[in-house]
């Protein structure tokens, strides 16, 4: 039976999930022993799986096994939603790995006599769009869906951040033209990228009208000004080649330094500016603060903390003035680094480090969403947030030991609170919401969107949160457990008046995340 390209993406990615069966394996072994073609296709597959994860796995090895026992597990597909104007970043991570491949060294062409390979071809796809904020491209010059291949882009507004097959990314800021080659060269005809290239994507090339810019593993800035076609390097770290394109001269310009290049000529390039080339974190940043603007016109937002820095270090700042919810005090916590350089958040890792803040009155729904980085878990119970003592109508959210988010309104009377979903994992940002629903005797917690803990009770209760901590609890001296401190940062909190539906949970992940890697990197449990 003849195997088509389908079926191989197919098995291929059956193989990364860690879903193939024995005969999945047979039937590969078999192919890659009897085809040059799929031995390089798999090749090129596994390599950028490990590029996309940050290990810059080397992309052109010379070898490969027969039978692959123990394959490596891949991220989790997931489909990218809008940015800004509504460019959808849409398609599964896994399926587009296969097509995103290096241009492959050459082999020696096939005889007339044997039959023609049904593998695609490795140069479909040099690079993936990976994230992006505010992203419009102009019509004719877009990407086909998350795809790069060999053509002309240009964007039009917003930051977008592309992944080349080699492992190079490259942030491009609008207004901005470039024509990708392939894999490994990119031409900048206007605008300005921000390269970091990993030491297997040596020799990444960004030529301009001015000059060809060699990188030697590295990070560096470029701008091209597209009416003298001048172009400005600045080099952050490492060492990059400048080349005229016509005499083919060579100078190298290390990091710390920038230069200017017209026409092949060398010049000065001007003072770098802040925030002149963003980095792939400083994206998330700025789609954060777009949703923080929409965040305020929420009517039953009761407060929104986002865990900014004010001038009493003290203060936990509500963004909401109209809430009915005021500042919160910090005691012990410390400012640190949130989910991005330039954004803050708060630090609690000693056992009298908390927040106190306090949600008045009596409420038929509540959803409380915060996202946290836990470091590790001390105790029987870990706190998000808690109401102070043990009332009725008091609401506890909070972590216990193997990490599940437990809690609800303290209730008269049995309760069923069984888990659904996966603990929240250790050493990476993730985000938690609870939501309490008095009208339906039940809550919903929710870890990165996905449910993992349902609640539910028989008696009437109203919801009193009243006096809280953040980070920590004001315990009952009868309880068991009496100390709840958590370990680890937090970099947001909010509180509505009405129960968040589950899409619109998925919509604050999504608007809040770190990154896209930062989607895979959070997705296993921990073991």
């Amino acid at each position: 039976m003849t195997t088509t390209t389908a079926d191989l993406e197919e098995l291929f990615n059956r193989l990364a999930d860690g879903l193939a069966s024995e005969s999945d394996e047979r039937t590969l072994a078999e192919l890659l022993r009897g085809s040059a073609e799929a031995r390089r296709a798999y090749r090129e597959f596994m390599a950028l799986h490990s590029a996309l994860h940050w290990d810059y796995v080397a992309a052109a090895m010379t070898e490969l096994p027969h039978h692959p026992s123990s394959p490596a597990r891949s991220p989790r597909s997931r489909w990218f939603t809008a940015f800004g104007s509504g460019v959808m970043l849409a398609g599964m991570v896994a399926v587009a790995l296969f097509l995103l491949r290096p241009i492959p060294p050459a082999v020696p062409e096939q005889s007339a006599s044997q039959p023609k390979s049904d593998f695609p071809k490795a140069d479909l796809v040099a690079a993936l769009l990976v994230d992006g904020v505010g992203a419009e491209f102009a019509p004719g010059r877009a990407p086909d869906g998350v795809r790069f291949g060999p053509g002309e882009y240009e964007l039009v507004k917003g930051i977008v951040h592309l992944r080349f097959a080699q492992g190079a990314d490259m942030v491009l800021v609008a207004p901005a033209r470039i024509e990708v080659t392939d894999a490994q060269r990119t031409r900048l005809v206007q605008g300005q990228v921000r390269v970091i290239a990993p030491p297997n994507a040596k020799g990444f090339t960004v030529a301009t009208r001015a000059a060809n810019y060699v990188d030697l593993g590295t990070e560096f800035g470029l701008r091209v000004d597209p009416v003298s076609g001048s172009s400005d390097l600045y080099v952050f770290d490492g060492q990059v080649d400048v080349t005229d394109p016509q005499s083919g001269a060579v100078r190298s310009v290390m990091g710390g330094k920038s230069a200017r290049s017209v026409d092949g000529r060398p010049g000065d390039a001007p003072p770098l500016k802040e925030g002149d080339f963003p980095t792939p974190g400083s994206i998330g940043l700025k789609r954060w603060e777009q949703y923080e603007q929409r965040m305020r016109e929420d009517r039953t937002l009761l407060a929104f903390f986002p865990f900014r820095r004010q001038a009493d270090e003290s203060v936990l700042a509500n963004a909401i003035e109209v809430g009915g919810m005021g500042d919160g005090r910090i005691t012990g916590a410390r400012w640190t680094t949130g989910r991005w350089p330039g954004k803050d958040g708060l630090l609690f890792d000693r056992d009298t480090d908390f927040a106190q803040v306090t949600i008045p009155g009596e409420h038929q729904e509540l959803t409380i969403a915060a996202w946290v980085k836990v470091e590790r878990i001390d105790f029987v119970l870990n706190a998000v947030l808690n109401s102070d003592g043990y009332e009725t109508g008091g609401i506890h959210f909070q972590l216990n030991r193997q990490g599940f988010p437990r809690g609800g309104v303290i209730v008269e009377g049995n309760f069923k609170d069984p888990f659904v979903g996966k603990p929240v994992p250790l050493g990476s940002w993730v985000h938690v919401a609870s939501v309490i629903s008095a009208r339906t005797r039940s809550q919903q917690i929710y870890v990165n969107g996905k449910l993992a803990r349902e609640r539910s009770w028989q008696g009437d209760v109203l919801l009193r949160p009243g006096s809280c901590r953040v980070g920590n609890w004001l315990a009952d001296p009868k309880d068991q457990f009496p100390t709840r401190a958590l370990r680890g940062q937090m970099d947001e909190l909010a509180v509505w008046s009405r129960a968040l539906p589950k899409e619109e949970v998925g919509r604050l992940v999504e608007a809040g995340r770190p990154g896209l890697l930062w989607g895979e990197a959070v997705s296993e449990p921990r073991k």
